[in-house]
């Protein structure tokens, strides 16, 4: 076979050592060597030199070769990745969006629902007020003071604890409307992932109803017995308020306390869990946006790999074109 010109194969070697992958392929002394074949081809070429440069063709394609199945594999593994971050960031997305979207719903809906157990906690609270008692007992006093007869002033004695029992009817009431308040924003938030809450319990109104019952029959005992029907008027007032009025306000008083420190505490555990989700809402959208910074990097990658395969397969093809020179 007909070697070729050596000048034309010295420059196709200039034209590879001159690629941007060239300097990548090979280390300093190999470079060096290179270089000192390429002089040879250029100012005193031989048969040696043209043997060197077919060893050198095929050493470097198979360098090229190792290099670019490397680069593939890697831009396989970096497509793939890829793509499955981004599945995973765009699933957890539309899932974060939607848990979103439900909690903001449920948290408008507690928000009204706070403010309605506010107001008619404060209504509950004020028909409750130590102020609504001492002025039943202070009517109550003067009836009791003024009673003609024995039997009005039974019945004034009586009437007291009668009233009281009007105003624990009232406050039940309330009580029921908002406990059934309190009971629907729990049942809401429960339906919501992450929610097993139960309200505070709720002052037992039963105990107060029969303690109230009691200091009837004993307001009715109070009466009956003879001793009292032959006491003066204020020595069995100041009597009757030892016996039953105090008693009774201090029911009220309990009641009234009870009461309010439930008020206070029955959005408490839905608060809490609401922060607790907001932070693990937070903590999710953190991770989503870790996810698609290592999409952003793996691409950056990707972009790296791309070009170093494009000068790879520069490199190859010049090679081969060298390598089709030399005939080996």
């Amino acid at each position: 076979m007909m070697q070729p010109q050596y000048g034309e194969l010295a420059t196709a070697l200039e034209a590879i050592l001159a690629l941007p992958g060239a300097p990548e392929l090979f280390d300093s002394q190999q470079l060096a060597q290179t270089q000192k074949l390429l002089d040879t081809l250029k100012n005193t070429p031989t048969a040696a030199a043209f043997a060197q440069v077919g060893v050198f063709a095929k050493t470097a394609n198979q360098v090229v070769q190792q290099r670019l199945s490397g680069l593939r594999h890697e831009q396989d593994t970096l497509d793939g990745l890829i793509r499955k971050n981004r599945e995973v960031a765009e699933r957890l997305q539309e899932e974060l969006e939607a848990d979103q979207w439900q909690s903001q719903e449920a948290w408008k809906s507690f928000d009204i629902a706070r403010k309605l157990i506010a107001r008619q906690g404060g209504v509950l609270l004020d028909s409750l007020d130590s102020g609504r008692i001492e002025r039943r007992v202070e009517n109550n006093l003067k009836e009791i003071l003024g009673s003609p007869t024995t039997a009005a002033l039974s019945q004034a004695m009586q009437s007291l604890v009668g009233q009281a029992a009007a105003l624990f009817e009232g406050a039940e009431r309330l009580d029921r409307q908002i406990k059934g308040l309190v009971e629907a924003v729990y049942g809401r938030f429960n339906d919501l992932p992450g929610f097993t809450l139960s309200p505070p319990a709720q002052p037992n109104l039963d105990d107060y109803r029969l303690a109230l019952q009691q200091l009837d029959k004993k307001t009715g005992e109070f009466c009956r017995r003879p001793i009292n029907l032959i006491t003066d008027k204020n020595s069995l007032a100041k009597k009757f308020g030892l016996e039953v009025v105090s008693p009774l306000r201090g029911l009220f008083t309990q009641l009234r306390s009870e009461t309010e420190r439930w008020l206070k505490e029955s959005a408490a555990p839905v608060q809490e869990q609401i922060q607790a989700q907001k932070i693990a809402l937070e903590k999710r959208e953190a991770d989503i946006h870790m996810i698609c910074e290592q999409v952003v990097i793996l691409e950056v990658r990707e972009e790296d790999v791309a070009i170093a395969l494009a000068r790879l397969q520069e490199l190859e093809a010049a090679i081969g074109r060298m390598s089709a020179l030399t005939g080996f």
